[in-house]
This record gives structure tokens, sequence and C-alpha cells, in this order.
């Protein structure tokens, strides 16, 4: 058996065990992809254990995340940080080797996949930061960003939409360094694929503007091998459509079967018998030991390249490295210093925003980002050239991506060095939904910067008018949804999005707001009184965004009848809850009636009311100017006045 074939059934093996043990995983995708993770590993991808995360590296995402037992063994035996004892806990409480794969600052996982479709935009995201890091730092005479972002897809990914708004773009782009590998196993969960799809994938991607190349063994080492060198050559992305065996090696090599049930131990041991392997479960034997072992040689080398070429362009081009640090540290934690002055004018939160956000830019280049088509109506824009044009630029044209724009965020938050931001409407905010909550759940700070934020909209209608949605980001552990009242708001607001290694939704109005006796620091704080009461306090009335100033005029109605009320404003409800509970008790005090009141679902705030309402949304909106919008909705000052005053009697 030629050695290549041997690693890679040591690895098949080792994947198996893996599986077993924890009685779950994906054996299928294991089995037939073993191939293309060693031939990567091994032979092509410009990696190393002695500096997983370095910044010059080539990315490898697999956005079939299923087969992150596979992943686990290659790094494993290539001697990256996972352990035997690692691959022992496979699917079990804490383990480093969850059920698909998680990246974290200490492992050799370059993004968070699972759900298919979304780690193909993180690989589009990548090569867009490297591009873009590349017209920024490369010399004419000199290359230091030079790396490629390799993508493992299934025939699952490939239908996802998010996976063609995605690649579209990427074609679109040129994004010559991103290559794109297809397991094509012609399978799914369910049965065979030409059951819900039979399109000619060379031609959809000779459409996007991909190179194609086919390898038609999928257990050929040399021949994958050469396809990837090959792609390197190109100057489009590629995909290479990989014909591979689900499950290969297996009594159900081929079928459905095989994708989600573990072989169990007396088919693994046929399985071993069939490959040629003999070896303890987890451990490799002597002859993959030491042929993995020989890898190290070609890792070392690129360690020494990694090394070799940042000394040389720290002695040659010593202020663009100094450059190049800020940009590695992202950092901007001295912020408030151009934000905290900006004057406090009347404007709409989105053009506030369009504002701070280029105030911002200004000050820190690493921060990057754009628009679904709509720019001229969210104001999300860097005022300077767009990357669709030069790959220096810093604002980026995405089209009518939604989905595909948010995971794209994901993976130039991952690729290191730069602070992504995307915009669209707060009421499509469903299309990116799942791209935030892998935003949360890898710890990246991206910042979503959503405008048209609620039925003040008018007469866009329901379609446009967002109900829902606050609630439902607020539900989302490790996020935090900013909704500011006024332009000195939204200014604390970013201050805040752009310290935090989590994502942000930032809520803005279409309409224009008046300023408030807003606070910056304060409003820092998550939340914070913006109008005392006098001297008894009857009623809090807590609100967010445009709905602070209506609360301000209840409390003039309701305080011209004698009662005291507390007005605070609440633009982030995440980081007021981290706050002491001595600052929180003074805010807000749970004794006191109070009233919470925002256009939107009333879910959000029943945590902070033991006595007292929400004042909110339970309906779709209508089609009709905001004024007559608000009167029908029973939400204009009179008719909450109305109501408040019922529980006054």
């Amino acid at each position: 058996m030629r050695n290549d074939n041997f690693c890679v059934n040591s690895l098949r093996v080792l994947a198996m065990d893996e599986i077993n043990t924890a009685n779950s995983g994906h054996p299928g995708i294991a089995l037939g992809a073993a191939p293309i993770l060693y031939s990567l590993y091994s032979k092509v991808l410009k990696v190393t254990p002695k500096a997983e995360k370095h910044m010059l590296r080539d990315r490898f995402v697999l956005s079939a995340g299923h087969g992150s037992a596979i992943l686990y063994a290659t790094l494993h035996a290539c001697g990256f940080s996972f352990s035997s004892d690692d691959l022992k806990s496979f699917r079990t409480l804490n383990s480093r080797c969850p059920g698909h794969p998680e990246v974290t600052k200490d492992n050799a996982v370059d993004a968070t996949t699972g759900p298919l479709g979304q780690g193909v935009a993180n690989a589009v995201g990548m090569a867009i930061a490297e591009k873009h890091m590349a017209a920024i730092f490369n010399k004419p005479e000199y290359k230091l960003f030079d790396n490629y972002t390799y993508c493992l897809v299934g025939d699952g990914c490939l239908m996802e939409g998010v996976a063609n708004e995605a690649l579209s773009l990427a074609g679109t782009l040129k994004l010559n360094k991103l290559i794109v590998i297809y397991d094509y196993n012609k399978v799914t969960l369910d049965g065979k694929l030409e059951n819900t799809n039979k399109q000619n994938t060379k031609l959809v991607f000779k459409g996007y503007g991909f190179n194609v190349l086919e390898v038609k063994d999928g257990n050929n080492v040399d021949k994958i091998v050469s396809a990837l060198n090959k792609a390197k050559q190109s100057n489009k992305p590629t995909l290479i459509i990989v014909n591979s065996v689900i499950g290969y090696g297996s009594s159900l090599a081929g079928s459905n079967k095989s994708h989600g049930a573990p072989l169990g131990e007396e088919e693994t041991e046929k399985l071993k018998a069939k490959l040629g392997i003999t070896q303890e479960p987890f451990e490799l034997n002597d002859k993959a030991k030491e042929l993995f072992a020989s890898f190290s040689n070609r890792y070392d080398e690129v360690n020494a390249e990694f090394e070799e070429r940042l000394q040389t362009y720290k002695k040659n081009y010593p202020a663009d490295y100094k450059i190049l640090n800020t940009y590695l540290e992202n950092s901007f934690a001295d912020c408030d210093k151009f934000l905290q002055g900006l004057e406090n004018k009347k404007s709409s939160t989105r053009n506030a925003g369009g504002e701070v956000l280029n105030v911002l830019a200004e000050n820190y280049p690493y921060l990057i980002g754009g628009c679904a088509d709509v720019v001229s109506s969210t104001k999300a824009q860097i005022y300077s050239s767009n990357f669709n044009e030069t790959s220096a630029g810093r604002n980026i044209l995405f089209g009518i991506r939604e989905f595909a724009m948010s995971c794209i965020a994901n993976g130039m938050a991952l690729y290191g060095g730069l602070t992504p931001f995307v915009s669209t409407f707060m009421s499509f905010a469903d299309y990116l939904k799942g791209g935030i909550r892998l935003s949360a759940l890898s710890g990246l700070r991206v910042l979503y910067v959503l405008t048209h934020d609620s039925v003040m909209v008018g007469q866009d209608g329901p379609t446009h008018q967002p109900v829902e949605q606050l609630p439902m980001f607020r539900s989302q552990p490790n996020t935090y949804v900013f909704r500011p009242a006024d332009f000195k708001e939204t200014c604390a607001c970013y201050a805040c999005a752009v310290n935090l290694n989590a994502p942000s939704v930032l809520s803005l109005s279409r309409q224009d707001l008046e300023p408030i006796e807003s606070d910056y620091e304060k409003a820092k704080k998550g939340a914070y009184v913006v109008k005392e009461e006098g001297k008894k306090l009857d009623v809090i009335l807590i609100a967010t965004g445009s709905e602070v100033q209506t609360a301000l005029d209840v409390a003039k109605e309701l305080e011209d009848g004698g009662k005291g009320v507390r007005v605070v404003s609440m633009p982030c409800m995440e980081i007021f809850d981290e706050q002491p509970d001595s600052y929180k008790e003074k805010v807000v005090d749970k004794k006191v009636l109070t009233f919470a009141i925002e256009l939107s679902s009333d879910l959000s705030f029943y945590k902070y009311i033991s006595n007292g309402e929400v004042i909110g949304l339970n309906t779709f909106g209508k089609s009709a100017m905001p004024t007559d919008v608000l009167k029908e909705l029973k939400l204009d000052t009179k008719s909450i006045v109305s109501k408040i005053k019922k529980y006054l009697k």
C-alpha cells in the first residue's frame, strides 16, 4: 500500500474511533473526504503547528461541519494541538472536539461551522480580507500577505442559498485566492442527490466566474494535490469537484445510511481489515506515526518562511510594519476622544450613525464594511473608494445578499486585523439572523447597522416595519442590541460596540429625532435617568430610541396632573444588565410602578417590571403616515397617557 493511502486509511480509522466512542457523529463524510483533508494538510496548506493562528497562514474552512471527526483526526495526526485525549472526548461536555467545529484562540480551527452554506460565505470573507490586507501592506517588490483560503463543501452546502449568494459575489470580485473543494458524493441525508438537485454545477460555477477543475477519483491523492496546485495558478476563484464515495470502505458505502449514524465496533473492525489498518483505538501505529511526523519538516519550513517574511518587512518597511501591528491589535480603546465631543443635534440616528462611522473610519483604518444595496437609505458607508473597484477600498458593495453579507463579515472578522460592519433595513434582519447567530457563538466583533427601526417607517407598510426583531436579538446570547435616542447616544452606542468581542445590532431610526438631555458617559452604562422625578416618585418610564422623546412627552402630561415621573433611557439592555446591582437599582426601582415604551414586541422588558405594563406592539404595522400609524396602534402620546392613568386612579 502506498504511503499516502496508508495515511488516509489511518485517518479514516481514527475518525471512526471518535464517532464510535461518542456513539454519535457522521462517518460518511469522514470516510469519503479523508483523502481531501490529508492532501491539504500534508502537502498543500501553508500552516504550522508552531503558530496555529499565524497571520500569514493559509485558511481552511470545513463548511460541511458535520465532518468534524476527520478534521480533528487530521489535525491530531499532523501535530496540531489536538491530543488523543481530545479525540477521546469527541462530542462530550467541554470537549475541545465538539460535534461541529468551533473556533477558539487556542485551536487550529479557522471557523465555527455546521449550518450548511455559511462556511462557504466565511471563506469568501477571508478571501476578501486577504485581498484587502495585501493591497494595504504588500509592495510591488515584496509580498507580505499571500495566503489562500480553502473551503470544503458538500452537496448540502451548495444547495443553500447563502452559499450561492456568496459565491456569485466571489466570482464578481475575482477572488482568485479562494479555492472551493466540492466533496461530490451525490448523496444527502435523506437519499440520492438527484432526488432534489439536478443542476449542472460546472456550468453554474462558470457562470459565477469560477475556474472549474475535476478529480474523477476521490481517493487519488496525487490528482487532488495536482488540482489544488493548479487552482493556485488561476486568476479566478476555483471550484474543484472531487468525486468521492460517502462511507467509503464500509458496507454502507454510497448510501445515505452512512451519513449520520456510527458504524459500531463490529463494522469498524471489518473496515480496518478492508483498509489494511491495524492500530489500537485512538492510537496511530508506528508506521503511521513515522509518516505523519515527517510532515513536521514542511511545517518548520513554513514557519521559518513566515517569520523571515515578517522580519524582512519590519526591516525594510518599518513605518508600514508599525501600522500592521495596529491592525493586529485592532483596538478602539481610545475612541471616546473622537466621539464624546461631537455636537448633539437634530438628526435621524441613521444619519448620526453614518457620521459616527466615518469619524471612526478616519481614525481606525481597520474598520471596513458595506451595505446590501441600500446605502443611500442606511447611510452606513465609509466615504472612500469601494473595495469592488480597488482592493484597498474600505466600502464593500455586497449587492442584495443580506444573509451572505453577514457570513462574509464573519469571515473577515475571523481572518484577523479587521473590524467589519454590514448594513440593511431592520425589517430584513431575519435574512441575516443565521449569520449573526454565528457571530455571537464565535465571539466576533461585527457591527450590524440596521436602520428603519420601527413602524415610524410609515407608508412603506408592515413589510418594512420591524416588530419582532428587537426581542429576537435580545434573546440571543452574547449579542448586544443598541437603540439610541439621539445623536449623542448614537456616539456612545458606537463607542461601546467597537470595543466588544461580540456582535452588535445598532437599531437606528429613519425619522429625525430632537436632541434630549442625553449623557454620553451614562449612556455607555446601557441605561440611565434622562429626567429625574420631582419631590416624589410615582412612576418610572423606560424607553429606547425614538420612544424616549415620547416618554418625556408622556411624563410632562402626567406631571401636569401632579405625578412624579422618572424617565429612563435604555439604549442597551445587555450592558445595563452587566452593571452593579447598586447602579441598576438607582435607575430602575422595581418597587415603583413602571412602564416600558417601545415600538416593538413587548417581550423584552418584563424583567424590569414587577408592577406596571409594557406598552408595545403585538400586531404588525400599517401603511400610512407615521403619525396615523401611531394613533391607529394606540401608541401615540395621548393613548399612552390614558393607559397609564388607569393605573394611577
